[in-house]
């Protein structure tokens, strides 16, 4: 998941902001039944690279933020949000695909041309898996991906971490195959559009009458004909004009005529 500053603004510019935030972090992710598989802590954005137990992701980053949102309110003498509305969330597949996102994030840093190489930046997890840290990061899922021989793993490791990703996994909200990524957002159905003579004859229209409404006739008896079809017109997104041309009126006739009804 990613949190970006308010406006993209520079919140955790401070040495001192990124290390408040990162207890924060350790805190809040340590005995929770989550699993932190990795971080990186920039100037204007974060990323967490994780796996939720009971509690839900949205506690979680409520007490994160909203304790790091006092603090730098506080160490700035200043109101208002700190965040950019909130957090976004990517689900991912399995851990091919966890693999490839951390390198993202590992590598945010040298793609922002802060520095030349991952192991060079202080604010990240990147440490933890390259001198096999035991710590608050779980590294041995995906090390012993890479390999069940340790010292094998964190070389295949520090080889992935070089190589550049051009991916930007912060556009998408799902990671992973085509079947994946429908069963955690399923297509959106396609709405068949009915015609205006359709919509029209819906309504219950005789044939006689039906005729007499495209005719643009005016008899009473055929209001409550027209004004059902225009207002199941509108429900699909047809316009005012093409739907009073369709039955010979001006597009302010049908506005009149629905307003008329309220």
């Amino acid at each position: 998941m990613i949190q970006r500053g308010n406006n993209r603004e520079y919140i955790f510019e401070k040495s001192e902001d990124k290390m408040f935030l990162l207890n924060e972090i350790k805190e809040r992710t340590t005995n929770t039944g989550l699993k932190l598989y990795g971080y990186v802590i920039m100037d204007n954005h974060y990323h967490l690279v994780l796996q939720v137990g009971d509690d839900p992701l949205s506690k979680l980053m409520h007490f994160i933020n909203s304790s790091y949102g006092r603090y730098y309110n506080r160490e700035h003498n200043r109101t208002g949000h700190v965040y950019d509305g909130r957090y976004k969330a990517i689900h991912i597949q399995n851990e091919k695909y966890l693999l490839a996102v951390l390198r993202y994030v590992h590598r945010n840093p040298v793609q922002a041309g802060i520095c030349a190489q991952v192991n060079k930046y202080r604010w990240s997890s990147d440490m933890y898996y390259r001198y096999n840290r035991e710590g608050f990061v779980d590294i041995d899922l995906l090390l012993g991906i890479l390999s069940n021989d340790r010292k094998k793993a964190i070389m295949h490791y520090t080889s992935f971490m070089d190589q550049e990703d051009s991916t930007d996994y912060e556009c998408g909200e799902v990671i992973g195959d085509k079947s994946f990524m429908t069963s955690i957002i399923p297509p959106k159905q396609e709405i068949v559009k009915k015609s205006l003579d359709e919509i029209l004859t819906d309504t219950g229209v005789c044939s006689t009458d039906f005729v007499l409404i495209k005719n643009g006739s005016r008899k009473r008896h055929l209001v409550k004909y027209k004004v059902s079809y225009a207002e199941a017109a509108l429900k699909q997104k047809y316009t005012y004009k093409s739907i009073g041309e369709n039955i010979n009126l001006s597009a302010t006739a049908i506005s009149k005529l629905l307003s008329r009804v309220d």
